[in-house]
């Protein structure tokens, strides 16, 4: 049974964001997206401390906003940005934990987008990861992976997520996309509603991206 939270409550959206260089040309998009998360999130009072991580082979732990949601501006009007090289997504993991542990929100979002499959990390390796976003997800924290037109079911199910937590989206629906996850963010902020994608929104947001079968007979 889930119990709602006094409104006061400060919980965590936490944005750790691919800055690898395939991600330039669906920059734009990705910025949308945000935008209509955090735009979605804030309309629906949840109280709610923002932060926005890129990472990058030349700076994985880039922290672009970090702040009350009431504080956050436009990443329209103020763009963020990247090195634009590799994609340690396994090092990245392991600041964000790290953070998270100091944090400790009695609710959090988790939010990991990425166009692509791990590469160069250095001082974290795939079971660790797992471990890391295992322990997030045990804490009740929602962990939710977006595949930036990238079919990311591969990469998401290594690191533990479900296929109802994972969700290949194409370019220009990655705002749409990021709106429908907010919905249920607010959902889980008041209630504890699990943050999952549907079958049919699957198919809605990422089409070709993701198979009926939700994932599992992804490569």
């Amino acid at each position: 049974m889930t119990t709602e939270l006094k409104p006061q409550t400060i919980q965590t959206d936490y944005l750790l964001i691919d800055g690898s260089g395939s991600m330039q040309d669906k920059w734009c998009d990705t910025l949308a997206a945000i935008k209509a998360y955090v735009d979605c999130v804030k309309a629906a009072n949840i109280k709610s401390r923002v932060i926005a991580h890129t990472f990058d082979s030349n700076d994985k732990d880039c922290i672009q906003r970090d702040c009350d949601i009431a504080d956050w501006k436009s990443v329209l009007d103020e763009p963020i940005g990247a090195w634009w090289s590799s994609t340690p997504l396994y090092d990245a993991v392991t600041l964000m934990g790290r953070r998270m542990r100091d944090l400790d929100p009695p609710r959090a979002s988790i939010v990991i987008v990425t166009d692509g499959e791990e590469n160069c990390s250095q001082f974290t390796n795939l079971d660790q990861a797992k471990a890391i976003l295992d322990w997030c997800r045990a804490k009740g924290w929602q962990v939710t992976f977006i595949g930036a037109e990238f079919n990311n079911w591969s990469q998401a199910s290594k690191l533990g997520a479900t296929p109802q937590s994972s969700i290949g989206v194409q370019q220009k629906k990655l705002a749409d996309a990021a709106a429908a996850l907010a919905k249920k963010r607010a959902q889980y902020g008041m209630f504890g509603t699990p943050m999952h994608y549907s079958d049919d929104e699957k198919q809605q947001f990422g089409g070709y991206l993701n198979p009926p079968s939700g994932g599992s007979n992804a490569s």
